[in-house]
């Protein structure tokens, strides 16, 4: 290999893969040609070109179906098609595939370099974005770094000895001392919350939650949740309710990440309802889908603000929720998690009479004999994979 940009020319006609192979070389390309499909595709492997020039109409395995491989396997690959004018919806098709261009037959020796150029313009800027990703992947990774150890474990010890001092374990202190360590107190909590919820979202990666999906029963994760927020549900003066359906129902989940989906959606339906509202939780299993519904008798949300509730620190702005702690992330999160498993999440609401949030969950089919993965009712919360 040189580092000339390297060229493969994939067609079953010795003249065009002859007269390509003139120009782009005079052009200072290092040009590479294969008679049919399969030879095309160990060529890639062997000298992994920038710009592909591939014909459609191809004895044996044709060109789409040689697209399809090569967008598996070399991702970042330039695709240019080459067709005759008879086969344009072809080539429509293989746009749709994920080819770059398509060069019609038959061509001029300009129009052959022009389109190469173009190509070989998007595959350097294909590697920079690839490069930009990876750099801000690296980033994000040192900065989850510094805010974990850096930042929150200082603040933690910060905290533990306000704790100490506010519960008179160094002694008694005077009320206003007590009353301005109980404000600071407040709102150190508050930060360390948004740091957790930050470090939460940070670390959900939807593909990773995918990737360990297990036959997962939902009862036990609503159990659990109802058990958690029931005393914070009893100090609000609001009625919780779970809705025991579908005890067998199935789905492909992750139960701890599931569970930080339904506290999220439980714990605000409980933090903005009024006093002596509920929140009813109830599950309904039908044509391969869960349907999970968080209903409250809460303030609800306004219809402008409905399109940006899943963005990242968005809360709604109002004098009725001014007072009420949050982040703003929660259902940042529990869309991350959601999508994670292959789901989705509607919301229904009408300002000033409730909202209604909805998840919805492929299942997996019921087999005689199989086992189920359940959360045990002892288990700790742990974060999301």
């Amino acid at each position: 290999m040189t580092d000339r940009h390297a060229i493969l020319v994939v067609d079953d006609e010795e003249a065009i893969r002859d007269s390509c192979r003139q120009v782009l070389t005079k052009s200072g390309y290092e040009c590479h040609t294969a008679v049919d499909g399969v030879e095309g595709l160990h060529m890639c492997h062997q000298i992994e070109p920038d710009v592909l020039l591939l014909d459609l109409m191809m004895p044996g395995m044709d060109g789409l179906e040689v697209l399809g491989q090569v967008r598996k396997t070399h991702p970042h690959l330039v695709c240019v098609v080459i067709t005759g004018y008879a086969t344009i919806e072809s080539a429509v098709d293989a746009m749709k595939a994920g080819a770059f261009d398509f060069l019609p037959k038959p061509f001029t020796p300009d129009e052959l370099r022009l389109i190469v150029n173009r190509g070989i313009e998007q595959h350097e800027l294909l590697k920079e974005t690839a490069a930009l990703r990876e750099e801000k992947e690296r980033m994000k990774q040192y900065f989850i770094t510094i805010v974990a150890h850096e930042l929150r474990s200082p603040l933690l010890l910060v905290k533990q000895y306000m704790d100490l001092i506010l519960g008179k374990k160094m002694g008694q202190i005077d009320e206003t001392a007590e009353e301005m360590l109980g404000g600071a107190h407040g709102t150190l909590t508050g930060l360390l919350d948004i740091i957790a919820d930050w470090l939460k979202l940070a670390r959900t990666n939807a593909g990773d939650i995918a990737g360990g999906l297990e036959p997962t029963k939902i009862m036990p994760v609503l159990d659990k949740v109802a058990r958690d927020l029931q005393p914070f549900a009893d100090d609000k003066g609001v009625t919780l309710r779970i809705e025991r359906l579908n005890e067998m129902c199935l789905i492909n989940g992750h139960a701890e990440s599931l569970e930080v989906v339904f506290k999220n959606l439980v714990s605000n339906a409980i933090k903005y309802n009024r006093p002596n509202g509920s929140v009813i939780v109830e599950s309904l299993c039908a044509e391969g889908t869960l349907k999970v519904e968080v209903r409250d008798t809460g303030i609800g949300i306004p219809k402008d603000e409905m399109p940006f509730i899943f963005e990242d620190f968005f809360r709604v702005k109002s004098g009725k929720t001014a007072e009420i702690p949050g982040t703003g992330l929660g259902l940042s999160i529990v869309q991350k998690i959601v999508d994670g498993h292959h789901g989705s999440v509607e919301v229904e609401s009408t300002e000033g009479d409730g909202t209604v949030f909805t998840v919805y969950l492929p299942t997996v089919e019921v087999r005689e004999g199989e086992s189920r993965a359940t959360p045990e009712h002892g288990e700790t919360e742990k974060e999301p994979a």
